[in-house]
């Protein structure tokens, strides 16, 4: 495949600074799913190989997820032949709908909120939170030994830091006029 220098570089720039948007497209398409990484890399292939289908100047991201729904309709078909149960292809077009809806910037601005709202957070608040979201097992017992609290206290804290971030992060994107 011949295609021109520049381009080629603009299209490794456009792909490099849209990974993240692309992966959390694919998380909320698949949620829960141990196969992100693999979808994620099947799309950056497909993209690549049809690089010079793409326009620059055009919405790149909204190329790219289009290219992410039909991999993950083959990802989808693939294990519904190995006998996993999965999401019909009717809801999987009613996500990726309501997706497309936000907005190609509701996920910087989430973001954007995001990082502003943790800082707000007590210092006490955001260090539960890291410690909760590093935690190797994924459940409260090994974090509440770490900092002795029982688990309760600490499920309670949780779900109010959570319930603070979620307000704030709404009130932010409310003021930037971005659907959450």
């Amino acid at each position: 495949m011949s295609t021109d220098p520049k381009k080629a570089q603009e299209f490794v720039a456009l792909l490099t600074n849209n990974q993240e948007a692309i992966r959390t497209y694919i998380i909320s398409q698949v949620p829960g799913s141990p196969d992100v990484r693999d979808i994620l890399q099947e799309v950056n292939i497909v993209l690549w190989e049809n690089m010079s289908q793409f326009e620059l100047g055009t919405n790149f991201c909204a190329w790219a997820r289009k290219v992410a729904f039909y991999q993950i309709l083959n990802h989808r078909k693939k294990m519904k032949r190995n006998g996993f149960v999965v999401f019909d292809e009717e809801l999987t077009k009613t996500l990726a709908a309501e997706i497309e809806d936000h907005g190609p910037g509701a996920l910087e601005a989430k973001r954007d909120a995001l990082k502003v709202c943790l800082s707000k957070l007590s210092a006490d608040n955001r260090d539960l939170l890291e410690a909760r979201y590093r935690s190797t097992r994924g459940d409260l017992e090994e974090l509440s030994t770490k900092i002795g609290r029982s688990r309760a206290s600490l499920r309670v804290s949780l779900v109010r830091v959570r319930a603070s971030l979620k307000r704030c992060i709404e009130s932010r994107l409310a003021v930037e006029g971005v659907r959450s």
